[in-house]
């Protein structure tokens, strides 16, 4: 991963973060994110509090349907457990990015106005 992927994701992400795009955050993403995070590349001040945060969300396989029609009910409860996984997963992506933002302005006026 490169300075250049955190840099052509950024959009997608923050588009997903304020509502833009209503697709849940992908692994990629949050990969991305993750990269960014460590890589002191984003938020580098208070990014490194909420690595765990990011590395602990639950790894979802994302492949789309194959196509196939599940006509059993139980194929349906799976597939509708999986996508609120994966909305569950996005919800954190956010919550974390969000708090990463607050962190971010808290220290920011620290060093600017003091404690």
């Amino acid at each position: 991963m490169t300075v250049q992927d955190v840099k052509f994701a950024l959009h997608t992400i923050l588009d997903k973060l304020v509502g833009n795009h209503l697709e849940p955050f992908s692994t990629e993403e949050i990969e991305i994110l993750i990269f960014a995070f460590e890589s002191n590349i984003l938020f580098d001040n208070v990014a490194h509090k909420f690595l765990p945060s990011l590395k602990g969300l639950p790894e979802i396989y994302e492949a789309a349907s194959s196509g196939v029609e599940s006509e059993d009910e139980a194929g349906d409860k799976e597939q509708s457990y999986h996508e609120n996984l994966i909305t569950e997963r996005s919800d954190m992506v956010k919550t974390v990015l969000l708090t990463v933002l607050k962190e971010n302005i808290f220290h920011e006026m620290k060093i600017r106005f003091g404690a």
